[in-house]
């Protein structure tokens, strides 16, 4: 639920950015999306572990829609920044859904957040158990709940590590460890990475990679990571090597 301040912000904007946009005739602008998602994002902030939704639609004037369309890829990048930037934690990447809702003005917008499901799945980290039969189970008799496994994603590294030749690695099991020793799931024999560096965890069919307070830290896109969301594209570096995140198979 918004805080406070984040009510005093939101009161604000419709003060100021709806009669703007009745006086000059101006439509929704992209930067003013980007802002009203980052606000939201921060209004919906689960405490104390720092989650913050994944899933954010744009609710819009029909109007409003051919101007929008192109961008909503960039919102979903300009999100995932704003979450890096501040140090929370995303279950999976950011996405957003850009709807039409006649019931908002032209030149306003809204935006409705959520955690992604997945089935029965809640969001990451307290997955919703499912109930056991029972229909043999005497009356009164406590209800038995098992936890679903983890859905696995299927997606393939390529690991650059100086002086080895590039390879190669899929992703097939619910967590990957990463280090210089030889009992990781994914050995990298560089001397800047640490024994046991980091963690990739399949969360909610999506990547999560977890630092595991290494030395000289991790890195994706060139930034410094704690824990993260990991998907297509992005290139993770520890030490001297570095891991790009090719597409799911």
């Amino acid at each position: 639920m918004p805080g406070p301040l984040t009510a005093v912000e939101r009161f604000f904007e419709r003060i100021f950015e709806r009669p703007a946009a009745r006086l000059f005739g101006a439509g929704v602008e992209p930067v003013q999306v980007r802002h009203r998602l980052e606000r939201a994002m921060d209004g919906a902030r689960h405490s104390p572990d720092g989650f913050v939704p994944d899933q954010y639609r744009v609710r819009v004037h029909p109007d409003e829609l051919a101007g929008l369309g192109d961008e909503v890829p960039s919102f979903g990048e300009a999100l995932l920044m704003h979450a890096r930037s501040h140090g929370y934690r995303l279950p999976r990447r950011p996405v957003v859904i850009l709807s039409a809702d006649p019931a908002v003005a032209s030149g306003d917008l809204a935006v409705d957040t959520r955690f992604s499901r997945d089935g029965d799945g809640e969001r990451s980290g307290s997955e919703t158990p499912r109930p056991v039969s029972t229909a043999d189970a005497p009356s009164g008799a406590t209800m038995v709940f098992e936890v679903p496994p983890p859905r696995v994603p299927y997606a393939l590294l390529l690991v650059q590590t100086p002086g080895v030749a590039p390879r190669e690695f899929a992703v097939r099991e619910p967590s990957v460890r990463i280090g210089r020793a030889p009992d990781n799931d994914l050995v990298l024999p560089d001397s800047r990475v640490s024994r046991q560096h980091g963690l990739l965890s399949a969360r909610q069919g999506g990547l999560v990679y977890t630092d595991l307070g290494s030395t000289n830290g991790s890195f994706v896109n060139g930034g410094r990571v704690r824990e993260v969301a990991l998907g297509p594209g992005d290139v993770l570096q520890v030490g001297g090597s570095t891991v790009r995140v090719g597409r799911a198979q």
